[in-house]
C-alpha cells in the first residue's frame, strides 16, 4: 500500500526529532484540504491543528534563497549556542503547490542533546549553527526524495496490480470456464423446457457427468437429446418434477454440410472422446484401488460408490464402451493394471465379451 500524502510530513518531522533530539517539532504544510499545522507529541504521535497563523501562511509564499533560519526562542539559559535562537526553520518545496512547507524544530538548550562535546564546554559558534542547519536541510531533502520515490514506486505497483487484475478479469470473461459455460447452457435449456411443458426438469448425478463429458464439444446434439427426452417424459409422467437420467439421453451424431469441416470436426471429436475414455478408465482404476485398500470387495456397487455414481451407470458405460476399453487396455498394459484382472465388467470386456446396449 502506498504512503498517504500526510505520512511524508510525519516521517520528516520524526526524522528531525530524532536527529536533533528536539523538545518540539511542528510543520505548516499544504494538503488537499488546505493549509494544516501538524506537530509531534512526546510519544512521536502526530496531531493536526486547524489553527495556522497568518504569518506562517504568508511565509510559505515568501520567495527566498535562504532555505533555513534560526528563529527567536523564549529566554532561557543555553549551554549550546551563544544566542537564544534555538528553533530551526527548514523550508522544503511542497509536493502540492508551488510554495514551501515550513518545518520547525526547537533544540534542547544543552550540548548533550546533540551529543556534541567541545573543549571546556565552549558554546557553538554562529558558523557551527549554520552547518547544523545545512546538514538538517540536506538530510530532510534526501528523505523527501526517498519518500517520493517510494510513493511513486507504490503508485506504479498499484497501477500494475490494477492493470493485471483488469487483464485477468477480461480473460476470465473471454475464456469462461468451459464446464461452467456448458452447465449454464444446459440449465437454461432445462428452464426453457420447464416453461414449455409446465414441469421442472432436473438432471441426475449420472446425467450431470454425461454433460461434463461434452465440455469443449459441440453440445447441439446433447441439447436436442435432452429436448427429446423432456418431451417424452412430460407425455408419460404427471409429476411436477421430472428427473432425466443419463440412460434417458440418446445422442445422435450430426452430419456436417461442409465435408472438409466435417472431417476435421470428426477427428477433433474422436480425440476428445479417446481422452474421455482413458480418463474414465483411470478413474475406475483409482476407485478400484481405493476399495481394495479399504478391505472391501471390488464389486460394482462398492466401486460406483467410490466414484460417486450408480452401479447402473458403470454397467451402461461398459455396454457402450467394452470394445473401446479392450482396445485401450491392449494398447497400454499399464492402463487399469489391477482392475482389468479383478473387476468383472472390465474382465469381460478384455475377454472380448460385449453386451448389446439396452433400447429405450
Amino acid at each position: 500500500m502506498g504512503l498517504k500524502r500526510n505520512d511524508n510530513y510525519y516521517y520528516t518531522m520524526l526524522h528531525l526529532a530524532k536527529m536533533l533530539s528536539t523538545c518540539a517539532v511542528s510543520c505548516v504544510h499544504q494538503t488537499n484540504n488546505g493549509i494544516v499545522k501538524s506537530w509531534l507529541d512526546e510519544n512521536f504521535q502526530i496531531h493536526d491543528d486547524g489553527k495556522v497563523s497568518t504569518e506562517d501562511v504568508e511565509r510559505r509564499k515568501t520567495n527566498t534563497a535562504k532555505r533555513t533560519s534560526w528563529e527567536s526562542t523564549d529566554k532561557r539559559d543555553s549551554l549550546l549556542f551563544d544566542d537564544q535562537n534555538l528553533t530551526l526553520c527548514i523550508r522544503i518545496p511542497s509536493s502540492i503547490d508551488k510554495h514551501f512547507d515550513l518545518y520547525y524544530a526547537t533544540i534542547r538548550p544543552t550540548l548533550g542533546s546533540l551529543k556534541i562535546i567541545t573543549s571546556d564546554n565552549q558554546m557553538i559558534s554562529i558558523r557551527d549553527k549554520e552547518m547544523v542547519a545545512a546538514m538538517c536541510l540536506f538530510s530532510c531533502m534526501s528523505l523527501a526524495d526517498i519518500l517520493k520515490l517510494k510513493e511513486e514506486k507504490s503508485e506504479r505497483l498499484i497501477e500494475e496490480i490494477v492493470h493485471k487484475d483488469r487483464i485477468i478479469q477480461n480473460l476470465k470473461r473471454e475464456m469462461e470456464i468451459p464446464v461452467e459455460k456448458t452447465r449454464r447452457i444446459i440449465k437454461e435449456k432445462l428452464s426453457s423446457l420447464g416453461r414449455q411443458y409446465g414441469r421442472e426438469f432436473v438432471l441426475s448425478k449420472d446425467a450431470d457427468t454425461l454433460v461434463d463429458e461434452y465440455v469443449g464439444d459441440n453440445i447441439t446434439p446433447l441439447l436436442k437429446a435432452i429436448e427429446h427426452t423432456a418431451a417424452m417424459k412430460a407425455e408419460i409422467y404427471d409429476d411436477l418434477q421430472i428427473t432425466i437420467y443419463n440412460t434417458d439421453i440418446h445422442i445422435k451424431a450430426e452430419q456436417k454440410e461442409d465435408e472438409t469441416a466435417g472431417t476435421a470436426a470428426v477427428i477433433g471429436v474422436r480425440e476428445k472422446r479417446h481422452a474421455r475414455l482413458i480418463t474414465y478408465l483411470e478413474k475406475l482404476e483409482r476407485a478400484f484401488n481405493a476399495v481394495v485398500e479399504k478391505g472391501l470387495r471390488p464389486t460394482a456397487a462398492n466401486i460406483a460408490n467410490e466414484m460417486d455414481v450408480t452401479p447402473a451407470s458403470i454397467t451402461m458405460w461398459f455396454n457402450n464402451h467394452s470394445e473401446d476399453a479392450k482396445r485401450l487396455c491392449d494398447a497400454d498394459i499399464n492402463l487399469c493394471k489391477n482392475s482389468r484382472r479383478n473387476f468383472e465388467p472390465l474382465k469381460e470386456a478384455m475377454a472380448g465379451k460385449k453386451n448389446k446396449p439396452k433400447t429405450a
